[in-house]
């Protein structure tokens, strides 16, 4: 999920999608590697009121002893051993200012991963402590958040939104309250939706594309807006079922949103794909696949998107991927990661992205033809089945992480 736009001329973007047959926003805007019930309100806002983060525990890091010397380009894998949670989203904008942000419910095992929701920043050098943005209930059950995920553009301002459908906007230091957004009617349960509190059952993705603008997208189907610090009504998205009947749009694990601007979002929730002009949501007709890619590791439950402009936008799940270029026609699909399961995927340019997967492995687009896979951080071994994230602020650099902290990287050339 990534939010930068270079503007490439139409030749090179064609040049790239002839490229990818064969075989990616303003540097203002970040670049990014996931439903209570509630009564429906008309709007919500997160600025409402403004929390200063609390460091909970900082320290330095250290280095991993088990990988192999890194490939070139790639710095040693490196851990901060977060506590609260594992990091499950993650945006840079810069090569000195990253954040990710993890904590909460993951929903993928509750004794290893509720807690207070937490981000941490990176500054070019090192990791902050993480911080506390939305703390943990005294007493019962964590609820929220449940697999965060983070935007951010220039200021710096950052969103967090997460499967239980609360936001929060900050600054990567101080965050707003974290406040439900508002629910959308909708259709009929999906048969496939498990409901909360199962492993996967909840995620949501946002991409910020300016200042002014957010989107996200839940995996039940509901798509938001951010206008100006305000959200706007949410719309909710159905899918025919087998018997024609219509019932909410879900897919179980990660879903993916990306803004090339701010009429141009494209966000995927298991094959469907959602698409926002700068006034409204609309479903695509077709899926971008018949069926989610089978993974190397047996799974189909993530799916993520980055657009580098408006009209070329790739999707990444299981062990491929699809692309498009100025049209709803998504490509076939492309194996570009046999063995692995892509959790992740940004494209700062037409000419390069990066997918990693949850063995955190990473393929490389060099505007030609796919890399083979090269590690770059171990697998997660503490907070597992929650992904890896990915985020390229250029074709010069880019972090990977996963969800145990463990994180690397990449100066390009």
């Amino acid at each position: 999920m990534a939010q930068r736009r270079i503007v490439g001329s139409a030749v090179v973007a064609t040049v790239a999608l002839v490229a990818l047959a064969s075989c990616g926003r303003s540097a203002d805007s970040s670049s990014t590697s996931t439903s209570l019930d509630r009564a429906s309100r008309a709007t919500s806002t997160t600025r409402a009121s403004t929390t200063t983060t609390q460091v909970i525990g900082a320290g330095p890091a250290t280095p991993i002893p088990a990988l192999p010397a890194p490939a070139p380009g790639w710095s040693q894998a490196l851990t901060t051993l977060p506590p609260g949670g594992g990091f499950t989203g993650l945006s840079c904008i810069s090569d000195t200012f990253c954040i990710a942000v993890g904590g909460g419910s993951s929903g993928y095992g509750a004794a290893l991963t509720d807690g207070s929701g937490v981000t941490a920043s990176w500054d070019g050098a090192a990791w902050s402590g993480p911080s506390v943005y939305l703390a943990a209930p005294k007493d019962g059950p964590v609820s929220a958040p449940i697999l965060p995920a983070v935007s951010c553009t220039s200021g710096p301002t950052c969103v967090i939104v997460d499967g239980s459908d609360h936001a929060s906007i900050g600054d990567g230091t101080n965050w707003s309250t974290p406040s439900a957004l508002a629910t959308a009617p909708r259709p009929a349960p999906n048969p496939l939706d498990p409901g909360r509190g199962h492993p996967g059952s909840r995620s949501a993705a946002v991409s910020c594309p300016t200042p002014k603008l957010c989107a996200a997208i839940d995996n039940t189907g509901q798509a938001f807006t951010l206008r100006d610090g305000t959200w706007t009504a949410p719309q909710a998205f159905s899918s025919p079922t087998p018997t024609g009947a219509t019932v909410s749009l879900y897919q179980g694990g990660r879903v993916g949103i990306s803004c090339a601007s701010a009429s141009s979002c494209t966000a995927v929730v298991g094959t469907s794909v959602l698409d926002w002009s700068g006034t409204t949501w609309s479903l695509e007709s077709a899926p971008w696949a018949p069926s989610l890619p089978s993974s190397g590791t047996g799974t189909t439950d993530a799916t993520a998107i980055d657009c580098p402009t408006t009209s070329l936008c790739a999707i990444v799940s299981g062990t491929g991927l699809a692309y498009r270029n100025g049209t709803r026609t998504w490509s076939p699909v492309e194996t570009i990661d046999p063995h692995g399961d892509l959790d992740g995927i940004s494209c700062p340019t037409t000419s390069f992205c990066m997918a990693v997967d949850s063995a955190g492995s990473v393929v490389t687009w060099n505007g030609t033809s796919w890399s083979a896979p090269v590690p770059a951080i171990p697998p997660a071994r503490i907070y597992t089945g929650i992904g890896t994230s990915v985020a390229c602020s250029s074709a010069r650099f880019c972090l990977v992480m996963n969800a145990d902290g463990d994180y690397a990287t990449y100066a390009g050339t």
